[in-house]
């Protein structure tokens, strides 16, 4: 008799042991905090640039790459002041030298900062000219240039990227061929390939158990 009470017993306790065990694995974790992002300005590098309008052009579109909807109430993403963001790259250029490469700097720079994904668009090309060709009946060719590098580095992947996108034009005057054109299609193409959109919306996903964002969208 005493022995089927204490087997009754260690049943009791067993059962209420797996009770708690599972009660504790579905207890809701903490959320992930906000990524902190170090969202660069557009950097110039090549002889000409474009008017400030079109610079505004190509800003918003790196804006809307890193764009989380209601992004205030969800907290997806925490941007770093610009100021913190440009004192951090003084301090790891001085630190580099002038040889090093801005890719090699993408990672000391995210831990000077505490960033969890840096985001640096460069302009590293943009030209526009016009000839005379005797080949097209004498007409004036249009020649036009413009390249794209977004260089960074995530940190949830550990992955330094830099991604090239260029475009030239040298056909007939077209509005098709307008450097501002080349321009702006050079910088969607640069954060497509850098995965910019991608990168946010993954962690959103990560932090709500959310789908992530359509494949390609900017918006």
């Amino acid at each position: 008799m005493m022995m089927k009470k204490l087997l009754s017993l260690v049943c009791m306790l067993a059962v209420f042991c797996l009770l708690s065990g599972a009660a504790e694995a579905t207890r809701e974790l903490p959320p992930l905090p906000p990524l902190r992002v170090a969202q660069f300005p557009l950097q110039m590098q090549g002889r000409m640039q474009p008017a400030p309008h079109v610079q505004d052009k190509l800003e918003r579109l790196i804006d809307r790459s890193l764009h989380i909807p209601f992004n205030d109430s969800l907290q997806v993403l925490s941007f770093i002041p610009e100021g913190e963001c440009f004192a951090a790259w003084d301090k790891v250029c001085a630190a580099g030298g002038d040889k090093v490469r801005i890719k090699d700097l993408m990672r000391p720079l995210a831990q000077e900062l505490k960033a969890d994904l840096v985001v640096m668009p460069v302009l590293a090309g943009y030209e526009q000219y016009q000839s005379m060709s005797w080949h097209h009946w004498g007409r004036y060719i249009l020649h036009s240039y413009a390249s794209v590098r977004i260089v960074g580095y995530d940190r949830v992947a550990d992955e330094v990227f830099s991604k090239t996108v260029s475009r030239r034009y040298d056909d007939e005057i077209s509005l098709q061929g307008d450097v501002d054109n080349l321009a702006y299609e050079a910088m969607d193409g640069a954060l497509r390939q850098a995965r910019i959109h991608d990168r946010v919306w993954e962690w959103k996903a990560r932090k709500y158990g959310t789908g992530s964002a359509p494949s390609g969208s900017h918006s």
